[in-house]
């Protein structure tokens, strides 16, 4: 088994568990809260969290110590994306990201860095649009009370 087939397989694994453990986030009525890096974090490579306009994201997911950081830090965001190829599922990165408001307003507009992308929005109703190799997909979702949001954006090949 070569490596790729062998980080689909763990990532594949972690998909299919992520539900349990990311049942429960922060309610939207706390104040985000981005748990500060320790040095041990920043020595291993650990993702740092970006705010923009207020809004807090972090984004990767390549290789075992990025995995092992969003999935300690998955209660931090209320919504997590996640960006593959179907089929196959291949996991994709450099992935534009725009996250809008119900009123169309943009709240987010940044470049996940891996599969995945966590933010931590205020409850309300979004769309997200995710763009690769030119196909611009959007999802409306909802941010409730106490809930966290999974949403994987599956591009064609």
């Amino acid at each position: 088994m070569n490596m790729r087939s062998l980080y689909s397989l763990v990532i594949a694994g972690a998909l299919i568990s992520a539900p349990m453990v990311w049942a429960a986030g922060p309610t939207a009525s706390e104040e985000p809260t981005i748990k500060s890096l320790t040095p041990a974090e920043v020595a291993s490579g650990a993702l740092t969290p970006q705010v923009q306009g207020g809004v807090h994201f972090v984004s990767g997911g390549f290789g075992v110590e990025e995995r092992a950081w969003l999935a300690a830090h998955a209660r931090e965001f209320n919504t997590h994306l996640t960006f593959a190829v179907v089929p196959g599922g291949e996991f994709v990165a450099d992935v534009p990201v725009r996250i809008s408001d119900a009123k169309g307003a943009l709240i987010l507009e940044a470049t996940s860095d891996g599969p995945q992308m966590f933010v931590q929005l205020p409850v309300g109703q979004y769309q997200v649009e995710a763009t690769h190799d030119g196909q611009a997909i959007k999802r409306s979702f909802t941010v409730a009370n106490a809930r966290s949001v999974q949403i994987t954006i599956g591009f064609k090949k």
